[in-house]
């Protein structure tokens, strides 16, 4: 509700600025709503396609296939697709809109780093995203983001380069309109960040809720600890991640020390993940 709130408020500062009124505000519940469906439709697909992710297969990867077969008996899921990406890094994501139409992907570096117990933990955790429909929440997320940083952008372009603005303020009148239209910048200028801000808060708490759902899961709390602690203490960061995409993985795929790649400090300061310290540690007070 939040999200979509978001882009109504930024719609009605768009077609109060360009000279639009409601209009502005009709078109950006469309477009968001639009774009929400495509994602929700296609989130998969996209997902997999940018990490360069391809088929697991149960003679290629029997250990893979066997623990989320478990996992999906113990917690009432179908099985998801399951998918491999070439990477060092040990990592995983899962995406799609729904249980019947999700997908898990586990880089080679975590199926080789990790022993079974610990490779559980990360499983149960990523199946309990799928469980809870996190995957979907944070593709409309990342969409509807999308779509306030593009009506903003447009708008405040259209502004400069001379758009239409209501007549009030041709005049240089500085009744009521001209403070909705100064409200209205601020919004316009606002609005990417406070978006940015609002998804990283929602992929924060549900990757805490999906430590806690994953632990339920095993019932063995040790095995995702121990599992977090090695991709804690691992350097390695996945080759194939972008920031569209970083909010999917277990732990942040992109660089956060100087050491480990370039644009550490901007990675760091829009991290989409709680610390792995926190984490541990939320997990050993179970």
């Amino acid at each position: 509700m939040a999200f979509v709130a978001l882009v109504a408020a930024v719609g009605w500062a768009a077609g109060l600025l360009l000279g639009y009124g409601p209009t502005g505000l009709l078109v950006a519940v469309v477009v968001a709503g639009t774009g929400a469906v495509a994602a929700w439709w296609c989130s998969d697909a996209v997902a997999l396609r940018m990490s360069h992710a391809r088929p697991a297969t149960e003679a290629d990867c029997p250990r893979f296939h066997n623990l989320v077969e478990g996992l999906c008996i113990a917690g009432g899921l179908p099985k998801p697709r399951l998918y491999l990406v070439e990477d060092d890094a040990p990592n995983a994501f899962a995406t799609g809109r729904n249980p019947r139409h999700a997908a898990v992907a586990v880089t080679t570096g975590l199926l080789d780093k990790l022993n079974r117990v610990e490779l559980e933990g990360v499983l149960a955790h990523e199946l309990s995203h799928v469980k809870n429909y996190d995957t979907l929440v944070s593709t409309l997320a990342v969409t509807l983001v999308g779509v306030v940083t593009l009506l903003s952008d447009f708008s405040l372009r259209f502004l400069w380069w001379g758009g239409p603005r209501h007549r009030d303020d041709r005049r240089g009148g500085a009744g009521p309109a001209a403070v909705l239209g100064l409200l209205g910048i601020v919004l316009l200028v606002a609005a990417p960040l406070i978006g940015r801000l609002m998804q990283l808060a929602v992929s924060r708490r549900r990757e805490l809720l999906a430590d806690v759902s994953g632990v339920s899961l095993t019932r063995y709390p040790p095995g995702l600890i121990a599992a977090l602690e090695r991709l804690r203490d691992d350097r390695t960061v996945v080759h194939s991640a972008s920031r569209a995409t970083a909010h999917l993985w277990i732990e942040s795929p992109l660089a956060r020390a100087e050491a480990e790649g370039r644009g550490a400090r901007l990675n760091r300061l829009f991290d989409t993940h709680p610390p792995l310290e926190e984490r541990i540690l939320a997990l050993r007070e179970l």
